[in-house]
């Protein structure tokens, strides 16, 4: 607003300037042409009367009547409106016949410089009141017409005296003054006149360019609502106002178009700011993004690759309080993969999370229907409701619900098989909630990602383990041999072998039938699983022979292990239709790397301290070479 008042101040002023500079050049060029008009003419005059008066006094010399001069010099300056005439007589003059009794005065500087030269001289005195012309002209002896010689002793064209004329020209000069004001009043009304109409001709331009400006401005921050250029001109500047109208309409109803389709495209509507160039930009940017994500876990090798994108994904749009869980459907349980705690920037966030190891209670972890997004399979918002889902860390400090929590499910295969949720205290809601619709769309590319990865992952583990009992089966055992291995060797433990065999088992297929000995073989498992740590790997070795590896074990820890074993299954009561049936396990056991550097010579010790059980009498632990 500003800069277009500046436009129409300069150009008035430039207008107003010019006006002036032009009527006081033609003032000056006419007050000039008149002073010099009337002093010339003033002139003119002074210079007649002059001859007429040295005409007149010599005829009066030659006749005799010099005394009427006087007379004459009077009736002349009246006729002539002449303010003073004086003669003056030259030094030759003075000397022959006198100083004149009429004009006794000193003569003037001017005069007496004229009386020395014998030049004409004139000048003007001027003040408030007042202009008087003067001029003093010469009378210089001659010997044409009139013989001067005849009555002065004076050599040829020695000053004999002078005329000097005073002219009263202030009349001409007011009217002069007259002249200037009525031509003055007339340039100030055409001036006046011209820039009324020279202000009504540009305004409809000025607020054209206000209008634009202000378009523009409001353009620039994106916002191309209600801002067009209407004005009443035909001619080039109407084009230009029309111009500007298509132009701010197809930018508003493109942009409103790739928003529309960039909604379709993510699934959900994309946060607003105002800006809608900015928010176009920061789509398209996310798009990419979004884009390149996808490119990206697509060719990742496993789950836990893709739930690191996503974290690196939060962290770079500034969320710094987040969890990833991931849902096992079949179990009901879920774990937290990742966790991140931020307090840098927000104190009360410090407070509140000092103590906290995780965002959510301990129950959803083996319990995964407690989580309200499994549950619901929907979006959980605590901004809607500040307790929406109970098992959210409910500290005291919490209980006002000064931290907000969105858990966003991931579906997998139709049901909820990860979560990511994101935590933030109330002074870092918004900001977040700008980012909410661009880590749903991050996540929706993730879903069929993670399904595929999910499914991978369940056949690759359906073909490593055993179907009837759930232990690892030989695949596995080859595919992580190595690195157990290396492992033992690389910490300096011991890796425990255990070889286990069901004593009779082949009569309980033989008297009971197959699902009985399935039941035996499962519930046998299931013990020894129970006997072992979490850490111990327990495979099918092949029939009723079960392979248990006791990882980092310590020296005597593998018979300690096996003896608790046996104990448990032979405690253990098995229910048949005939029944409660009670059994056995023979154990052999072996140690790498003890017993040999190589796994394979050690599992064969351990068969053959199993046979050993056997020939003993069963129901035992053994070990080759003891």
């Amino acid at each position: 607003m500003r800069q277009i008042r500046s436009i129409k101040t300069k150009l008035l002023i430039r207008i107003i300037l010019s006006f002036v500079l032009l009527s006081v050049i033609i003032q000056a060029i006419v007050f000039v042409s008149f002073r010099s008009f009337s002093i010339n003419t003033s002139e003119e005059r002074a210079l007649s009367v002059a001859e007429i008066i040295r005409n007149t006094i010599t005829s009066f010399m030659l006749l005799g009547v010099y005394d009427k001069s006087d007379i004459f010099l009077d009736r002349i300056k009246h006729a002539h409106g002449l303010k003073e005439i004086k003669i003056l007589r030259g030094k030759s003059v003075i000397d022959q016949f006198g100083q004149s009794n009429r004009h006794d005065a000193a003569p003037t500087p001017l005069e007496e410089e004229v009386l020395k030269t014998g030049n004409v001289k004139s000048s003007v005195k001027e003040n408030f009141f007042n202009v008087e012309y003067y001029i003093v002209i010469p009378y210089k002896a001659s010997r044409g017409a009139v013989k001067c010689q005849q009555c002065h002793k004076a050599a040829e064209d020695e000053v004999l005296g002078a005329v000097s004329v005073v002219v009263d020209i202030t009349g001409q000069r007011n009217t002069g003054v007259s002249i200037l004001t009525y031509m003055l009043a007339v340039s100030l009304f055409f001036s006046i006149g011209t820039l009324y109409l020279i202000y009504v001709f540009f305004k409809p331009y000025t607020e054209l360019f206000h209008r634009l400006r202000f378009g523009f401005e409001h353009a620039a921050e994106g916002d191309f609502s209600n801002h067009k250029v209407n004005v009443n001109l035909s001619d080039e500047a109407g084009d230009v106002a029309r111009g500007f109208n298509t132009m701010t309409d197809n930018l508003s109803s493109t942009l409103s178009c790739i928003d529309n389709k960039v909604s379709l495209l993510i699934g959900y509507q994309t946060a607003k700011t105002g800006n809608a160039l900015k928010d176009t930009i920061k789509t398209v940017d996310m798009l990419v993004k979004i884009y390149n994500f996808k490119r990206t876990i697509e060719k990742d090798s496993s789950k836990k690759d893709v739930f690191l994108r996503i974290e690196q994904m939060l962290l770079e749009m500034g969320i710094g309080n987040f969890s990833v869980y991931e849902v096992n459907s079949d179990k009901n349980t879920m774990k937290n993969v990742i966790s991140r705690t931020n307090t840098e920037n927000c104190s009360c966030m410090e407070k509140i999370i000092k103590d906290t190891v995780s965002w959510c209670n301990e129950e959803i972890s083996t319990d995964a229907s407690q989580c309200r997004a499994v549950r619901t399979g929907g979006i959980v918002d605590s901004r809607e409701f500040s307790h929406v889902c109970q098992n959210f860390i409910q500290s005291e400090d919490n209980q006002t619900g000064i931290l907000n929590y969105y858990c966003i499910p991931i579906n997998i295969g139709g049901h909820t098989g990860d979560i990511v949720q994101i935590v933030s205290c109330k002074d870092c809601r918004e900001s977040i909630s700008s980012f909410i619709p661009y880590i749903k769309a991050h996540l929706k590319e993730c879903e069929p990602v993670l399904e595929g990865k999910t499914f991978m992952e369940l056949l690759k583990e359906q073909s490593l383990v055993d179907q009837l009992t759930g232990l690892y089966n030989r695949r596995f055992l080859e595919e992580i041999i190595n690195n157990l291995c290396s492992a033992a060797l690389r910490r300096k433990t011991l890796l425990g072998i255990l070889m286990i065999d069901i004593d009779h088992f082949k009569q309980v297929n033989d008297t009971y039938g197959h699902d009985i000995g399935d039941k035996v073989l499962r519930r046998t498992s299931s013990v020894i699983m129970a006997s072992v740590r979490e850490s111990d790997i327990v495979i099918r070795y092949g029939g009723e022979e079960i392979l248990v590896l006791l990882v980092d074990a310590s020296e005597g820890r593998a018979i300690a292990i096996a003896e608790k074993i046996r104990s448990n299954i032979e405690n253990e009561s098995i229910e048949t239709p005939d029944g409660i049936m009670k059994k056995t396990v023979s154990i052999g056991v072996s140690e790498y790397p003890k017993d040999s550097d190589k796994f394979w010579t050690c599992v064969k010790s351990a068969d053959t301290a199993l046979y050993k059980a056997k020939h003993e009498g069963r129901n035992r632990v053994c070990k080759d070479g003891t």
